[in-house]
């Protein structure tokens, strides 16, 4: 299999992790497509993410033409709860169309059904996905697939498009592989068997709460988890470990260099908002390839060693926990 490759997730554009300019966002993205990263991730559903994203490869358009970078997005979902999904033939050429506007292109490399798991699966197999594969046929679209949280969900879906001689070329995953959570494995074998080309994982900080900073309000976590997670920040915040490239470990930067050493996806997405938070994804990208944790490598510092197994067993009776998706309150 081709070397696991670091994509730029551009969710974070649309401010639900915090602000950034116009100006942060273009630096973001000159930093990330120089440096050899081609795909860039979006959806509606990230409030004006595909708008920015759009209006920054425009003006990076004499630097970066068109063919030299991918665009995933997504339709389906326009909002929190249930009652915001469309998945009608109708919306998601609509979807399609729209996206292609905000993000000044005349094609899309890939689109994916957003969250799959909040909506009835016949809707997924039956409607969505038929409407995209024919805008596949016309060469609107590129690669078609789905998104969601729940594995076995997602697997369900690549089963039945496989038995129907329509495999999916992509299924993306996130928060299912990262410190404290590791159920991705498992699946992976079954997705590329049920014909899925491009398997993602996304959210290597488990949507923030892997972060330096406070867990984002919303997130769905179990209390439990959370303070396992507080335990972790704690530990790590003791750490004297600096590297040779100054480099301080902090508990992002080892859930960092820990996901992106699972080599048997295709793709690491991971959100970044300006040119210095792409700099510290790639670096953690390469050191992650070094020491490749997720393998049973070593650090070969003694005390970051020694933190990194401290963290993993805190974290340990959480890596089979999934949160409930859809959560109780979006319907």
């Amino acid at each position: 299999m081709k070397q696991t490759a670091l994509g730029l997730g551009c969710g974070v554009f649309g401010g639900a992790y915090g602000p950034a300019s116009q100006e942060e966002i273009v630096g973001a993205v000159r930093a990330a497509l120089g440096s050899g990263i081609g795909l860039v991730d979006t959806s509606p559903y990230y409030n004006d993410s595909e708008a920015r994203l759009g209006a920054a490869l425009l003006e990076l358009q004499a630097e970066f033409p068109r063919s030299s970078y991918r665009i995933c997005t997504k339709v389906g979902r326009y909002g929190y709860r249930a009652a915001d999904f469309d998945y009608s033939a109708a919306r998601v050429v609509a979807s399609v169309h729209e996206s292609m506007r905000r993000l000044h292109t005349d094609y899309l490399d890939i689109v994916l059904c957003h969250d799959v798991e909040f909506v009835d699966l016949a809707q997924v197999t039956d409607v969505a996905l038929p409407a995209l594969l024919e805008m596949k046929r016309q060469g609107i679209v590129r690669q078609v697939g789905i998104s969601g949280y729940p594995l076995d969900v997602l697997l369900r879906i690549a089963q039945t498009q496989h038995e129907r001689g329509s495999p999916l070329d992509v299924c993306l995953s996130y928060c299912n592989f990262n410190l404290h959570c590791r159920r991705l494995p498992a699946y992976v074998p079954a997705l590329r068997a049920a014909g899925v080309r491009t398997v993602v994982a996304a959210s290597p900080l488990s949507m923030g709460l892997l972060s330096q900073g406070a867990t984002p309000a919303w997130h769905p976590a179990k209390p439990e988890l959370k303070a396992a997670v507080a335990r972790c920040l704690e530990r790590v915040q003791l750490c004297q470990y600096t590297g040779s490239d100054s480099c301080t470990a902090t508990l992002a930067s080892i859930a960092e260099w820990f996901a992106f050493s699972y080599s048997d996806v295709d793709v690491h997405l991971v959100g970044a908002k300006t040119s210095d938070e792409v700099a510290c994804a790639l670096s953690a990208f390469a050191r992650a390839q070094q020491v490749q944790l997720a393998g049973g490598g070593k650090f070969d510092d003694p005390e970051l060693q020694r933190v990194y197994e401290e963290i993993t067993e805190i974290l340990r009776p959480f890596f089979d926990y999934a949160w409930p998706s859809p959560p109780a309150d979006a319907y």
